[in-house]
């Protein structure tokens, strides 16, 4: 058990089908294997399901579940580099913060809008790292684990009668982590699989 956690330290294998050791590749592959809008609409569905006595229908239940274990790759992914303190290098004025390339790909599949984060303060914005703290200040990775497992319990069993869960708190910080996983790998991530990343064409 425990080499089959080194090999697969961030437990990619289970959703993105090759195994990723750098919490940067990470964030890459969780937004090929979807954007950053449908996480957002998800989590919020499910959690709106686990708060009332009906299933879940928005989606597969695999759809669901797999979905979910790319957020807890992010998770243990943004817990790696939270414990190295990471923080961002880059140095925002106010005139810059709608600047397209801070948030959004070149040649992607929506409007620019839909890649903008919802829920993230001016200073998570300028320092997504911010967000990581945050999060594992509200609870340790065990107990994110516990409570996804039970909220995913929940949606899809129709029952709601866990009053512990705090699903707007849940919501908030789950959606924050994607957003700002989102703009990490937006801003310094340069490549996926060791393919470049689409550029603006000369």
């Amino acid at each position: 058990m425990k080499n089959k956690t080194q090999n697969d330290p961030f437990k990619t294998h289970c959703w993105a089908f090759t195994v990723v050791t750098d919490p940067y590749q990470v964030f890459a592959e969780c937004f090929v294997f979807t954007d950053i809008g449908s996480y957002r609409k998800t989590i919020r569905q499910v959690l709106l399901s686990a708060a009332r006595n009906k299933v879940h229908k928005k989606e597969s239940p695999a759809s669901v579940l797999d979905l979910f274990k790319a957020i807890h790759s992010v998770m243990l992914a943004a817990r790696a580099l939270y414990r190295q303190n990471k923080t961002s290098e880059l140095q925002l004025k106010p005139e810059q913060f709608m600047d397209k390339r801070l948030y959004t790909r070149p040649g992607a599949a929506f409007a620019e809008w839909e890649y903008l984060p919802k829920t993230l303060s001016k200073k998570e914005y300028q320092n997504p790292y911010l967000v990581f703290h945050r999060f594992f200040k509200y609870q340790n990775t065990e107990a994110w684990q516990q409570s996804m497992e039970q909220v995913l319990s929940n949606a899809f069993s129709g029952y709601a009668s866990d009053h512990t869960l705090h699903l707007l708190n849940l919501y908030l910080h789950l959606t924050r982590l994607m957003e700002a996983a989102h703009l990490i790998d937006v801003r310094e991530v340069l490549h996926v699989d060791g393919d470049l990343k689409p550029g603006p064409t000369c």
